[in-house]
C-alpha cells in the first residue's frame, strides 16, 4: 500500500514538474515570418524589422514620413499601411483649393476658438497596447462566475442611478457623451481629465452646429477610410480640414472629391465599412444599432452598457452586431455583449469581431455561442466544438492551459481556429488535449499573414 502511495506521489510530482516547465515567454519575431512583404515596406513608410509579441499579438513600429505609428497587430499594421495613401491626400488638400483658402483665413473665423476639441475619447485612441492575452488567461475565472440574478442587476441599476448612459466612474468613462435625454449637462467633477473638460456641451454643441461631424465623415467616405479611426495622424489631418469645411462654408466630401479623384479603396486588407457609420450622426446610429440588439439581447439593460462602454468605436460596435446578424446564434447575445462592453482598447473589440468572423467561415449558422469565460467559442448541432483564437502568435502557458482545460469547452470533436501561427509547443499542448488545429485560418477581412511556417528563435530564461 505504501508503495502504491509512493509511486503515485511520484507520478503526480512529475506531472507537476512537467507542467511548470510547459511554458514559454512570448518572443521577439522577425516582422517578415509574421506579415507578407507588402506590409514591411513601401514608398512612404518602413517597419522595424523585429517586433515583440504582447499578449499574443504582434507589437508593430512603423516609420512613416508623416511621423511614427505603433500597430498593436498584424491586423492594426494592415489598416494603419492601408491609411497612408489617406493621409498623402489629406496632405494635398490641405495645400490646395478651398481647403488651403479656409486654411489661411481661420484667424478671423468664430471656429478658431473650438480648434483644440477632440473628435474622439482618449480612451478610444490610447487603449491598452497588451494584446488579448486577458481573454485567454486567469479572468475567465472571474467571469465564469459573474451573477446574472435580478438582484445582481437591480443593484448595477441602482448604481447607475437608473441612467444607463451614466456609468460609475471608471477608465471609459471621463469623456462620455451626456444622457440623450438630459436635460441639462452633469455637473463637472473636479477630477476629469483635460480632454473631458475640452468636451463640456458648449463645445459640443458647438461643433454639432458647425455640422464638423458632417464634414468629417463625408471626408473620410471620399478616402474610403473610418471615421473613427484610431490612427492619430489621421485624426489630426481629418480635424484639420473638417474645420477648414466649416470655417469656409463649402463640403469637405465634395472638395476634397475634385484633389483626389474618386473614392478610395483604402481598407482592401480590412473589409468594408457599414454604410450607416458614415450617413448618421453619432446618437442616430447608436439609435439603430439598439434597435438591432433588442430583436436578439433580452437585456435592455446591457445593450445600453456596450453602446456607450468598453473599447469599441462606433464603428466596431456596427461591425460586431454585423457579425452577429450574419452568424445567426441560436444564443449567447446577453453575454456578448455584456463581454464586449468590458473590453479595453481597439485590439479587444477587434479580437471578438474576428472571432465570429472565424466561426463563420469555418460553421453553419444557427449553432450556438459559449461565452466561455472572458472568451468565446462554437458549438455546433452536431456538438462540435469550434474555439477562435484570432491571434498574431499563440504561445503556451499556465493560464492558456488553465482556460483551454475549463468544462465549458469539452467536446469529443474540437478545433481551434487560429489567426496567425502558433509556437510548436502551444501545437503540441493543444493537439494533446484533443483539439485539430487551423493555422492562418482564414476569414473575412483577414491581414496578410506570412504564408510559410517558421521556427521561433530561442528565448532565454525559459520556464
Amino acid at each position: 500500500m505504501h508503495l502504491i502511495n509512493r509511486t503515485v506521489a511520484a507520478l503526480v510530482l512529475a506531472c507537476t514538474l512537467a507542467h511548470a516547465q510547459d511554458s514559454e515567454p512570448e518572443p521577439v519575431l522577425p516582422a517578415a515570418a509574421l506579415v507578407q512583404p507588402a506590409l514591411l515596406s513601401g514608398p512612404d513608410f518602413h517597419v522595424v524589422p523585429e517586433v515583440a509579441v504582447r499578449g499574443y499579438l504582434a507589437d508593430f513600429l512603423i516609420d512613416t514620413k508623416y511621423g511614427p505609428l505603433h500597430a498593436d497587430s498584424v491586423e492594426l499594421l494592415a489598416i494603419r499601411v492601408a491609411e497612408l495613401p489617406a493621409l498623402d491626400a489629406l496632405e494635398r488638400a490641405s495645400r490646395s483649393g478651398a481647403f488651403a483658402h479656409a486654411l489661411a483665413e481661420r484667424g478671423r473665423k468664430t471656429g478658431r476658438a473650438l480648434v483644440n476639441v477632440f473628435a474622439h475619447p482618449i480612451d478610444t485612441i490610447t487603449g491598452l497596447p497588451a494584446g488579448v492575452a486577458r481573454f485567454l488567461g486567469h479572468e475567465w475565472e472571474l467571469w465564469s462566475g459573474r451573477a446574472q440574478t435580478l438582484a445582481d442587476r437591480g443593484s448595477r441599476e441602482f448604481e447607475n442611478k437608473g441612467d444607463p448612459y451614466r456609468a460609475p466612474p471608471g477608465p471609459m468613462t471621463a469623456g462620455r457623451d451626456a444622457a440623450p435625454d438630459a436635460t441639462e449637462p452633469p455637473p463637472e467633477k473636479k477630477n476629469r481629465a483635460c480632454y473631458a473638460r475640452a468636451g463640456a456641451e458648449s463645445a459640443r454643441e458647438a461643433r454639432r452646429y458647425l455640422k464638423y461631424g458632417q464634414q468629417r465623415r463625408e471626408m473620410a467616405k471620399v478616402l474610403g477610410v473610418d471615421p473613427n479611426s484610431t490612427n492619430p495622424l489621421l485624426n489630426e489631418r481629418l480635424d484639420r480640414l473638417a474645420w477648414a469645411a466649416v470655417w469656409g462654408n463649402f463640403s469637405g466630401g465634395a472638395a476634397l472629391g475634385e484633389i483626389t479623384g474618386t473614392a478610395g479603396q483604402v481598407l482592401s486588407y480590412t473589409g468594408k465599412i457599414d454604410q450607416y457609420v458614415y450617413d448618421l450622426e453619432p446618437e442616430q446610429l447608436r439609435a439603430r444599432n439598439e434597435q438591432r440588439l433588442l430583436a436578439h439581447c433580452s437585456d435592455a439593460f446591457a445593450v445600453r452598457q456596450f453602446l456607450r462602454r468598453g473599447g469599441f468605436t462606433d464603428t466596431l460596435r456596427t461591425a460586431l452586431i454585423d457579425e452577429w446578424e450574419k452568424l445567426k446564434p441560436a444564443a449567447g447575445c446577453n453575454e456578448l455583449i455584456e463581454l464586449a462592453a468590458t473590453t479595453q482598447g481597439e485590439v479587444e473589440a477587434r479580437y471578438l469581431i474576428d472571432a465570429l468572423k472565424l466561426i463563420r467561415r469555418h460553421a453553419d449558422t444557427g449553432g450556438t455561442l459559449l461565452v466561455t469565460g472572458a472568451g468565446v467559442a462554437w458549438r455546433t448541432h452536431e456538438g462540435k466544438l469550434l474555439l477562435p483564437l484570432p491571434v498574431d502568435y499563440l504561445t503556451w502557458n499556465r493560464e492558456l492551459a488553465a482556460f483551454v482545460d475549463q468544462p465549458a469547452l469539452a467536446a469529443r470533436d474540437r478545433t481551434a481556429l487560429i489567426g496567425g501561427a502558433a509556437s510548436p509547443l502551444a501545437q503540441r499542448e493543444l493537439t494533446a488535449r484533443g483539439f485539430s488545429l487551423v493555422l492562418r485560418a482564414p476569414f473575412d477581412g483577414a491581414p496578410a499573414y506570412a504564408q510559410s511556417d517558421f521556427a521561433a528563435p530561442a528565448q532565454a530564461g525559459q520556464d
